[in-house]
């Protein structure tokens, strides 16, 4: 029993900790650290109540959170013949393609930044325009390496 009770103090500090981390990349308390949940889930798929249960929040917080990653994209629900209940999962394909489309958002930036620094070609404040070249010469180096990077794992893994 004590190496059960040693297992879930694990579980939940991972979920806290993963929680904390989708937080800080912009995603809402209560989904980062639902989808915590269902990435160290075993089975890797979970019903309504054990998330709301392990999570100690109330109904409304745990749905709100799992609508906005199913909108993502991101969490999906199966279910089983005979059983009505709807079990959430983390859905690894879509979650890879919006991971790969976040990435590349880097080369966007670097365009708008890039249209900033034009219309600020009559600016008398050359330090910022230079720092902003900076930052479009950076960016434009890390979407190069990140296209070339996507370009190998594809070919590794077949394009997913």
């Amino acid at each position: 029993m004590a190496v059960r009770a040693a297992k879930m103090d694990q579980v939940k500090q991972k979920v806290e900790q993963m929680g904390v981390f989708f937080e800080k990349i912009g995603h809402a308390p209560m989904s980062g650290r639902v989808f915590a949940y269902l990435l160290v889930s075993e089975p890797p798929y979970r019903e309504f109540y054990d998330i709301q249960e392990f999570l100690a929040a109330s109904k409304s917080s745990i749905s709100n959170a799992i609508n906005h990653l199913m909108n993502e994209g991101v969490v999906d629900y199966m279910t089983f013949s005979g059983d009505r209940k709807r079990y959430f999962r983390v859905n690894a394909s879509n979650w890879l393609k919006k991971t790969k489309e976040g990435v590349r958002q880097v080369s966007v930036l670097s365009e708008l930044v890039q249209e900033v620094l034009e219309d600020r070609s009559g600016s008398k404040h050359l330090d910022f325009n230079e720092g902003l070249k900076m930052i479009v010469d950076f960016q434009q180096h890390i979407a190069q390496g990140i296209e070339q990077s996507i370009a190998s794992w594809e070919a590794k893994h077949g394009k997913a």
